[in-house]
């Protein structure tokens, strides 16, 4: 089954979107970005919309303990997703502190691999991304996907689940599943003019059961 995470959701409309067309996880942008978000607007978004199961995602760059801890009174996430270049000592602060499953993502850049190691006895699960040093992700470029078949053996020798980010879209989302990820993870992908596209939620859903890879 492959998860499909629809990422940067900036309004209600965003959020109902992305949970009626199928997304598995609905990822929520608090860190420095064209698409963060205020905790208290997304409380009111997800107490309106009726969510199928899908998961819930906090995405944060580098914050501190307080920062976390004020985003969460205000919404009750299932997954903390962290971009930055936050310690593996930190993750396991966070996960004490707040009990919640932790994402930590990774640039394409030699030495990724070792940090799967490194952050595979507190993260719950990988993403790897395009970001570059200034922008840790949503740049909307993908990273050269004949590595992706490396990432996905080594994580799963450490029994971690992987998702690839940057540059995923309707076009190209067939040869990325041809990898076998465990899940994908789209936003400005799913955009047109940057705003969320429902169309192009609905097509990138309908191609991954299409192939068999994520359960209706």
């Amino acid at each position: 089954m492959t998860e499909i995470k629809f990422c940067g959701l900036q309004s209600k409309k965003d959020v109902d979107s992305a949970a009626a067309t199928g997304a598995t996880a609905l990822g929520f942008v608090f860190a420095n970005s064209k698409r963060q978000v205020a905790p208290e607007a997304v409380s009111g978004w997800l107490a309106s919309v009726p969510l199928k199961e899908q998961k819930t995602v906090a995405v944060f760059v580098e914050p501190n303990h307080t920062e976390i801890q004020t985003i969460l009174g205000s919404v009750s996430f299932d997954v903390l997703q962290f971009h930055g270049d936050e310690s593996p000592q930190f993750l396991k602060e966070v996960k004490k502190n707040t009990g919640k499953q932790v994402l930590k993502a990774f640039r394409h850049q030699k030495g990724t691999l070792d940090l799967f190691s490194a952050f595979a006895p507190v993260a719950d699960g990988f993403i790897v991304d395009a970001g570059t040093k200034a922008q840790k992700g949503g740049t909307g470029k993908r990273f050269d996907w004949e590595a992706v078949p490396v990432y996905v053996h080594f994580a799963r020798r450490l029994n971690r689940p992987l998702w690839i980010a940057g540059g995923v879209s309707p076009e190209n989302i067939r040869e990325l599943l041809s990898f076998r990820p465990d899940g994908i993870d789209v936003s400005s992908g799913i955009e047109t003019e940057r705003q969320k596209d429902r169309d192009k939620m609905e097509t990138i859903v309908k191609q991954v059961r299409e192939d068999g890879y994520v359960v209706p």
